[in-house]
């Protein structure tokens, strides 16, 4: 069951954190284009809504590679990337377990 993951958390300014959730809204339409990412979940805290985790699976790392170079990430970082508080850091990771992965 190992795969690689991508696990990435955002912090945005306070003003513009509305804006980056449609961002990662309109980037789920590049993902659903890239034959290995799946799943791909992007997830708003509750307690501070600045603040965005992006968590992903791919069938290989080619997939992973193709993700990070992809049009999604060019719109969320791109265009999102004026919006955050302070820079991304993202964290490879390898499936453990899952259940509907």
């Amino acid at each position: 069951m190992t795969r690689p993951g991508l696990v990435i958390q955002f912090k945005t300014k306070p003003d513009t954190a509305d804006q980056f959730n449609d961002i990662l809204v309109r980037a789920l339409e590049h993902v659903e284009a890239e034959p290995g990412t799946r799943p791909w979940l992007t997830l708003r805290a509750e307690q501070d809504p600045t603040v965005f985790y992006l968590v992903d699976l791919f069938d290989d790392e080619d997939a992973r590679n193709a993700h990070l170079n992809g049009a999604a990430a060019e719109l969320i970082l791109g265009t999102g990337g004026d919006l955050l508080a302070e820079q991304p850091t993202p964290v490879p990771t390898t499936l453990v377990a899952g259940k509907a992965v």
